[in-house]
């Protein structure tokens, strides 16, 4: 199914939630809205679900305007992040409900609910109920029970944020298989960067109800359009540092310049990944004020002047704290004072 939206805007009473949005989704592509609490994305499922109703602007799916149709007949498989299982129901009972809405004939329903379960594996709780489940167990549950329906469009309403670390691991991995296998187009909202970077074909990312780049993970990562993007994908973010830009020279705070290639006059923020750079003996001077041992790479906090940390990844034994250090950058980024990209 191809997604279309037009000018869509969400507003309740003054607040205005989305603005003015325009983008596509292709055929059996996997895309991920990114971004902060508070910031939209939720809101954008649910009209794309039919939940509900935008402001202003409209929806299409294969051509056709479903902007005020019900979630009924709009063919979608939904997964939340409460699961929404049926407490009283077996898994069994959970998985061939939809089904059984649609009428399907009985032994249809249960090849498939037992082709589902097996694919999920889950099939040896096929008897159980949810509160005899575990979260991982549960998830793949509400999955096949979206999945069961072979819906045109599945949306993911942060599905693992119920989960711990390794779990989420595993149903990252999960989910990234069937979509493969399915390849049916996916809506997947979640604020967790690394789900974004490794589910995604494309990552929508908002920001205050507007839309601030919407590319693949690679390029959302090595050219971000805006200083919002670039310090909100990576771990750690992008370091970035506030100055002036004035005759092709941004200055720091600390007392330090670099050379732009810009015509750009004001304030603006000098960018750089922390394996964007390395300390050796030349380049901005700082002390060491913290690290992290990862053990196979260490995160090297230095105070490069001017009340400003930055970060460096390093991957030989880490300076002690109090080391006079040099931070030299392979590759910048500039921005400017809006945030918008310059270099």
């Amino acid at each position: 199914m191809r997604i279309e939206v037009r000018s869509l805007t969400k507003a309740f009473g003054n607040f205005v939630v989305l603005s003015d949005l325009n983008f596509d989704i292709e055929d059996g592509e996997f895309v991920v809205i990114l971004g902060p609490s508070g910031c939209g994305k939720t809101t954008l499922l649910r009209i794309i679900a039919g939940l509900e109703g935008p402001t202003s602007g409209s929806i299409l799916f294969d051509g056709e305007d479903v902007t005020h149709l019900p979630p009924a007949k709009r063919d979608i498989g939904m997964v939340f992040q409460n699961y929404a299982l049926y407490p009283h129901m077996t898994v069994y009972e959970n998985l061939a409900f939809p089904l059984r809405l649609k009428k399907v004939p009985r032994d249809e329903i249960d090849r498939r609910v037992k082709e589902i379960a097996t694919i999920l594996k889950i099939d040896r709780h096929l008897h159980k109920r949810p509160k005899q489940l575990s979260g991982g167990q549960r998830q793949r549950v509400a999955l096949g029970r979206a999945l069961i329906k072979r819906p045109k469009l599945f949306l993911f309403d942060e599905p693992l944020s119920n989960l711990d670390a390794n779990l989420r691991t595993e149903m990252r991995a999960e989910i990234g298989r069937l979509h493969r296998e399915f390849k049916t187009t996916s809506v997947y909202v979640t604020h967790d960067q690394v789900e974004a970077m490794s589910l995604a074909d494309r990552i929508l990312i908002l920001n205050r109800g507007k839309i601030e780049q919407f590319a693949d993970p690679i390029t959302v990562y090595n050219e971000p359009a805006s200083a919002f993007v670039a310090s909100f994908v990576g771990s750690p973010p992008m370091n970035l540092v506030e100055g002036e830009v004035e005759d092709g020279k941004f200055r720091s705070p600390g007392g330090w310049w670099v050379a732009v290639s810009t015509a750009y006059r004001g304030k603006a923020f000098l960018g750089f990944r922390p394996e964007g750079a390395k300390l050796q003996d030349r380049g901005i001077k700082g002390k060491v004020v913290h690290r992290e041992i990862f053990g196979h790479e260490s995160i090297v906090y230095v105070d490069i002047g001017g009340d400003v940390v930055v970060s460096v990844k390093h991957y030989d034994a880490p300076p002690a704290v109090g080391e006079n250090v040099a931070v030299w950058v392979n590759r910048y980024y500039l921005f400017d004072g809006e945030g918008k990209r310059l270099l």
